[in-house]
């Protein structure tokens, strides 16, 4: 027999089942994040792309950009490097900036690819193209995370979208 108690506890079980998300009904979203970000000290701009290891590897290997779907060989993630700076770009007053390859690294379930350009001033403004993945994975967004002075702005890309600009 249920006693207040009882469907006391009931109730507050299904309320709290009720507010968990269902991960088997969801799908993650494919997805990229690149931070770039200013070094006051160094005059460097630095730029991090962020893939998640398993989409970048399988989306590669899948366009032949790379032999196999394993990010884990320096090979690998030399080509995916130079993938990325292909799909990226910044711009600065017009005029593009010039990142250079520092290199490219697997960490648990991410690969990141790092970028920086040596600069005599930081940017005001910065016109960002950011297309990586999304010729490859349909529904592809590359999010782009800036900080050049305190703030930190946010633009997303996703289908067709060309250059966004970011204000400092």
């Amino acid at each position: 027999m249920f006693t207040r108690r009882n469907i006391s506890q009931i109730l507050s079980g299904a309320a709290i089942m009720a507010g968990l998300p269902f991960s088997a009904s969801a799908h993650r979203e494919k997805k990229t994040l690149t931070t770039i970000e200013w070094d006051a000290d160094e005059k460097m701009l630095n730029v991090i792309h962020s893939y998640h290891l398993h989409d970048a590897e399988t989306a590669l290997a899948a366009a032949g950009i790379i032999d196999r779907p394993d990010l884990f060989s320096l090979k690998a993630r030399a080509q995916l490097a130079l993938y990325t700076e292909k799909h990226f770009s910044l711009l600065s007053a017009g005029a593009p900036i010039d990142l250079e390859i520092l290199g490219a690294e697997t960490e648990a379930k991410t690969v990141y690819v790092y970028q920086q350009a040596k600069m005599k001033t930081v940017p005001t403004e910065l016109l960002v193209s950011a297309s990586m993945l999304r010729d490859i994975i349909p529904g592809q967004l590359n999010n782009v995370d800036v900080k050049l002075s305190g703030a930190v702005r946010s633009i997303q890309f996703k289908k067709n979208d060309g250059p966004k600009k970011v204000l400092a």
